[in-house]
């Protein structure tokens, strides 16, 4: 057997760790550049909103309220692009944009956005932003109604490509994210039609006598029973000529008419921000890609470059002679030069970080006082639209004590 040297064996051992790293510095190399340069295309063909397929007579159509998204701040991590004016805003706006499209299936009564799910009514739509930002949405919706059932609970996301934000292609596409909502209504309307007459007209009766125990429970609670799930089901009906129920139903035809006043708040609010919105997308989209982009060159720089100082230090360890020493202090400072270019480049992206955040703090929502004329009193309510809202239901309650003292 052929005996090898200390020596020759430190030299195999140094030749084929280098050369190791260098095919390791080219793999990386190679799968930066080729990344780097390319952009997610995703069709954004819409979707067709689905109509019923029957028509639904005006009896038998089920209001349905939307409140505003829950804004997912809580689910978001320091890595997130996510700046709270922007998301409160897309709360109320993502909320309104389904609320249109719902209202265009013509397969529901009244859709409105709402402050909370306390406001009364047959179907609720609640979700949680998961993701937003100009190239990806992902929300998480839940729909149900006011027997307690749950007709669904499904994630639903969207991947916008670059085509959504071509000025030439933008007129025929619609908004990069329409689909989102589209799919959400389609879902529903499936739902419904599984529905018979005696299901929806159950649900306006709850509706109704859940609207009335608010005001008064000992008269209208005995109406309805709960299970062990918390659905609610009739157990009977007040008669047509109850004079509390009537009381009631003038309350709560108030009650519309403020209802459909914040509806008002939201359409303008969303209009408002549209166009600003928009831009603001279009400018995210590519801050985004790029600051991916950007971060994930930076991140296999440095890997690179940390490959390289670790190289280059092995090599002058184990090098005998001056000219390996040598090449192994050279390849040590390519090590810290790409070192620097990956730190660079995580900078940069931070700058594109900072932009999206300047402009998403322009973005931001104040809602007027409202003045509500009464027989003997105005009353003006202020603060958030919650919290107007809270004001208003205990109004609601001050009247129908009033008015149950005057039958």
């Amino acid at each position: 057997m052929q005996c090898i040297s200390k020596s020759k064996l430190n030299r195999l051992k140094n030749r084929s760790f280098n050369i190791r790293v260098l095919f390791l510095l080219c793999c990386i190399s190679i799968t930066s550049s080729g990344q780097a340069s390319v952009d997610k295309i995703t069709s954004s063909t819409p979707i067709q909103l689905l109509t019923p397929s029957t028509p639904i007579p005006e009896s038998f159509l089920l209001d349905v309220g939307i409140p505003t998204f829950n804004d997912g701040l809580y689910l978001t991590d320091d890595d997130d692009l996510v700046f709270p004016e922007v998301r409160y805003a897309e709360s109320i706006y993502f909320a309104n944009q389904l609320a249109k499209v719902l209202e265009r299936s013509g397969a529901w009564g009244a859709v409105r956005v709402i402050p909370n799910d306390l406001v009364i009514t047959d179907v609720f739509v609640k979700a949680i932003i998961l993701h937003s930002d100009g190239e990806k949405m992902s929300l998480e919706v839940s729909v149900s109604d006011i027997s307690g059932k749950i007709w669904f609970t499904k994630k639903y996301q969207k991947v916008a490509g670059k085509l959504a934000y071509d000025r030439k292609m933008k007129a025929s596409l619609g908004d990069p994210f329409q689909n989102v909502f589209t799919q959400i209504a389609n879902d529903m309307l499936m739902t419904r039609e599984n529905l018979t007459n005696k299901n929806v007209q159950d649900l306006r009766n709850i509706s109704e006598l859940k609207f009335a125990e608010k005001f008064s429970p000992d008269a209208f609670s005995n109406y309805m029973t709960t299970n062990k799930k918390g659905i609610v089901s009739l157990t009977s009906l007040p008669s047509e000529n109850d004079t509390l129920l009537e009381r009631v139903r003038k309350i709560r035809q108030r009650d519309y008419v403020y209802i459909d006043t914040m509806q008002d708040y939201y359409d303008s609010f969303s209009q408002q921000m549209h166009f600003a919105y928009q831009d603001y997308r279009t400018a995210t989209y590519d801050s985004v890609v790029r600051s991916r982009q950007l971060d994930r060159q930076g991140n296999r720089r440095i890997v690179a470059g940390i490959g390289s100082i670790l190289a280059g230090i092995y090599g002058r360890t184990q090098a005998e002679t001056r000219l390996a020493s040598d090449a192994g202090a050279a390849t040590a400072a390519v090590g810290g030069f790409i070192l620097k270019s990956g730190l660079e480049k995580k900078q940069q992206a931070a700058s594109f970080d900072e932009s999206i955040a300047e402009m998403g703090s322009s973005l931001e929502s104040e809602i007027a006082p409202q003045v509500i004329a009464l027989e003997d009193r105005t009353i003006t309510l202020t603060g958030t639209v919650k919290a107007q809202y809270d004001q208003w239901q205990k109004l609601m309650e001050q009247i129908y004590i009033q008015e149950r003292g005057s039958i």
